[in-house]
């Protein structure tokens, strides 16, 4: 039987404001005061002949920046004020913006950030037992992974997208048609 005493929540409408137009729910970041940073107005695209060959500070600033900023509009659409207030946020998703997002880079030995992935059963239990033979725990090993990642020249998207289906047809595609029977 139904719970129908279940009383109905009333969520605050905000109204979202796209960034470009392939973004319909992407936020307006309040710029710093030397203007918007690259990443931080819309998605950064790959360009062949790229100043710093791997992601500067400022990308990575800004794309950190847009992203607090898409959190926190999804945050302010989806919850009542007061549960806004009880976490110590202000009234209203500008004042959030102006006053919530960062203005520096965390320092590399700040808290660090639980994160969810969704990864192939397979390639984890490799990583675990590659973990276990370097005496590191998986979360090392992944940290120093992609640490080593961001030190690399960042590559264009079509060659990902090669490397990627590579990595596909060397596992799934294989596996389905028997080699690693």
């Amino acid at each position: 039987m139904a719970d129908t005493s279940r009383r109905r929540t009333n969520y605050r409408k905000v109204k979202l404001t796209a960034l470009n137009p392939s973004e319909a729910a992407g936020v307006i970041v309040p710029p710093l005061p030397g203007g918007p940073l690259p990443g931080e107005d819309g998605p950064l695209t790959f360009e062949p002949d790229r100043v710093s060959p791997t992601v500067s500070d400022e990308e990575a600033l800004g794309v950190l920046r847009r992203r607090d900023a898409m959190q926190l509009a999804a945050l302010y659409a989806e919850s009542e004020p007061r549960a806004l207030a009880d976490a110590g946020l202000p009234p209203t998703l500008d004042e959030a913006l102006a006053t919530r997002l960062p203005t520096t880079l965390p320092k590399w030995d700040s808290k660090a950030k639980p994160t969810s992935y969704r990864l192939p059963e397979r390639l984890l239990a490799h990583l675990a037992a590659r973990a276990e033979l370097e005496g590191v725990k998986v979360n090392a090993l992944i940290e120093l992974l992609l640490w080593e990642l961001t030190q690399q020249p960042v590559r264009d998207p079509a060659e990902v997208a090669q490397l990627y289906e590579l990595m596909k047809r060397r596992t799934v595609v294989a596996e389905r048609v028997g080699l690693f029977e």
